[in-house]
């Protein structure tokens, strides 16, 4: 009599499972009953068998993930997930800088002067750049009429970019179906795109369309969106939705192409070109070169995508702001989106934007501009959004560490660097993001798992914030932390300057004297000068501290200079909390310039014969 077969689980996909649910199997069988499959020839076909399975479970299983935004890995896949939700990814992004160019003692050969026209910067005018001892490319987008003063001529604002303007063309034929047109540059900036048809010889300018709901039959529009190899096709509308082509019809798509490493934050540049055989000019950068960034990775599609379909097109909700933000300015790192209820004072009717982009703090006027009139676009009438500068909270870390030199080959400056290096990751890794949070004892643990050598650290926290300031006009000055200030008592640390140190500055009526601020330890704020190691104060009431809230006001004052470079003033205080929070459109980032490790040998584990006199331990506060 058989004996009754066993099933099979069929959900096991591990190898050793399948090959155990198959020796089960067998083993059920009167014929392999008391079979010993470990020794056997059968055990080869068997774990084949296994293999096959097994193989073929987990790319079914893949095959599966990828049918789903959230679990696909393969890029191609969440790209076209994407789209099924109406989103599409970001490309790459060039590196963008504004310089004033004039070039002086203009005359040719023959004595006479040119004209503006004469002179006029083409489109596609080549720059370069060496940054980091790599040489750049730049161009510039738009051809620029200079202004002339006689024998001098100025470009006032030339807008540049890395990389090269390359053209494709192609040829429309209606025999093929569905036609795309697939650029021939895998690293293509899609924001400085053009697009024109020729048809029977008349060129006209087609714009890509980012809104459907707008798009008529005879609207001239082309949509673009990344292919599975991970270029840039274009195609166009088909009578319906957006103005169709006909056969013969001639398209040309011009573009800046994306080097691979941006040159973010160079701002030496010179010009290869000559304008109507003038070629040395006086080159002042206006602004660094910035907003160079990466296709847009994977997570950041799956995040945005179902944020940009919840949206459906409108502005009702902040997460609607957000979405919409995220798609105009795709380089940006951060996005944070509040109501002007919740500014103090409150300013209703109002929403507010703060943007972080990518390798910088600030977006550019002309980015604010941009992104300010796309929103308008589409906000509800009774609500206005305002862009506005993110918030920078700078922590300011000192940190001493004890060492054990037996557990080590490392010097002590070594082991500085390395603890160096994990506050420059800690960083990286928590910070620099809207509503984040630093946790003081998540850094100090990073700190002593540096290295096995090191067995303690005392880390001290500050913080920092920068106000601009418009020199020559009489302002008062807010600065708000977001996070309360260190404050035992009334009176604390008066003859020292209380816990706020700022940089410094001159104002009007006295050209002699540098002036910075402290507070007495009860809530008012003092302008000083330092004179032979002196304070001497000039105002003992310039302005107020609330230790409990984290503001610092400061009554109205005429600055004619400070200290830093670019007209502002750092405001430092110590914080009642080692852990520090950011609010609204505040972003809170290690300041990695400032960072101050030194490290002490522990003279107890060494094994010193002294190591119980004079140890020294460091206090967690320098107040």
């Amino acid at each position: 009599m058989a004996v009754k077969s066993s099933s099979i689980n069929a959900t096991d996909l591990d190898f050793n499972d399948i090959s155990d649910n198959i020796k089960t199997y067998l083993k059920g069988q009167e014929k392999f009953k008391d079979y010993n499959f470990e020794g056997a020839n059968l055990n080869v076909l068997i774990d084949m068998l296994a293999y096959a399975t097994h193989v073929a479970g987990v790319n079914t299983n893949i095959a599966a993930s990828e049918l789903f935004l959230d679990s696909a890995q393969i890029r191609k896949n969440v790209v076209s997930r994407a789209k099924d939700l109406g989103f599409v990814p970001a490309s790459e992004k060039s590196s963008a800088a504004q310089l004033e160019v004039k070039l002086s003692n203009v005359r040719q050969a023959d004595g006479t002067i040119p004209t503006a026209n004469d002179m006029t910067m083409p489109r596609g005018h080549n720059f370069q750049t060496v940054y980091d001892g790599i040489t750049y490319n730049y161009v510039n987008t738009t051809s620029v009429v200079p202004t002339r003063d006689g024998l001098n001529f100025s470009y006032p604002t030339v807008d540049i970019v890395q990389g090269q303007y390359i053209t494709d063309t192609y040829f429309f034929d209606s025999q093929i179906k569905n036609s795309k047109f697939v650029l021939s540059n895998a690293r293509v900036d899609k924001s400085k795109l053009e697009v024109s048809v020729n048809s029977n010889g008349v060129v006209s300018k087609y714009t890509l369309s980012t809104e459907v709901s707008t798009i008529t039959s005879s609207s001239r529009v082309f949509y673009a969106q990344e292919n599975e190899e991970g270029f840039l096709e274009i195609y166009f509308g088909d009578d319906v939705l957006g103005k169709g082509l006909v056969d013969g019809d001639v398209i040309s798509a011009t573009y800046i192409t994306v080097d691979e490493i941006h040159a973010d934050g160079a701002r030496h540049f010179v010009m290869l070109d000559s304008i109507n055989g003038f070629a040395t000019p006086t080159i002042t950068t206006l602004s660094d070169s910035s907003g160079g960034s990466e296709k847009e990775d994977i997570e950041s599609i799956k995040f945005k995508a179902t944020k940009f379909y919840t949206s459906q097109n409108r502005l009702v909700t902040l997460n609607d702001y957000k979405a919409k933000v995220s798609e105009y300015y795709p380089n940006a790192d951060a996005v944070a989106v509040w109501g002007g209820e919740d500014n103090d004072p409150p300013e209703y009717g109002k929403v507010f934007i703060s943007l972080k982009p990518q390798n910088s703090d600030y977006l550019s006027v002309a980015e604010k501009a941009e992104v300010q009139t796309k929103l308008n676009q589409l906000n509800m009438l009774t609500v206005r959004p305002v862009i506005v500068d993110a918030e920078i909270v700078k922590i300011l870390i000192t940190t001493v560490f004890k060492y054990n030199p037996n557990e080590t080959t490392l010097s002590k400056g070594e082991l500085e660097t390395i603890v160096r290096n994990s506050i420059v990751n800690f960083d990286n890794t928590n910070l620099n993001n809207f509503d984040s949070i630093f946790r003081h004892s998540n850094l100090v643990k990073d700190i002593d798992g540096s290295s096995p050598a090191i067995l303690s650290n005392i880390t001290n926290v500050r913080l920092e914030k920068r106000k601009q300031i418009e020199i020559g006009k009489s302002e008062g000055l807010t600065i708000d932390f977001g996070n309360g200030f260190f404050h035992p008592h009334d009176g604390h640390n008066k003859a020292s300057g209380g816990i706020l140190t700022t940089t410094g500055f001159k104002v009007d009526g006295d050209s002699v004297n540098t002036y910075f601020f402290d507070d007495d330890g009860s809530g008012i704020i003092r302008r000083y000068s330092m004179q032979s190691g002196v304070r001497v104060f000039a105002d003992l009431a310039a302005g107020t501290i609330d230790y409990t809230s984290g503001k610092i006001s400061v009554n109205a004052i005429k600055f004619t200079s400070t200290v830093n470079s670019d007209t502002s003033i750092d405001f430092t205080v110590l914080p009642s909390s080692d852990d520090v929070v950011a609010i609204r459109g505040s972003l809170i980032d290690i300041s990695v310039d400032d960072i101050k490790v030194s490290g002490e040998v522990d003279t107890i584990s060494s094994g010193e014969s002294s190591a119980g006199v004079g140890y020294n331990s460091t206090s967690t506060s320098s107040y």
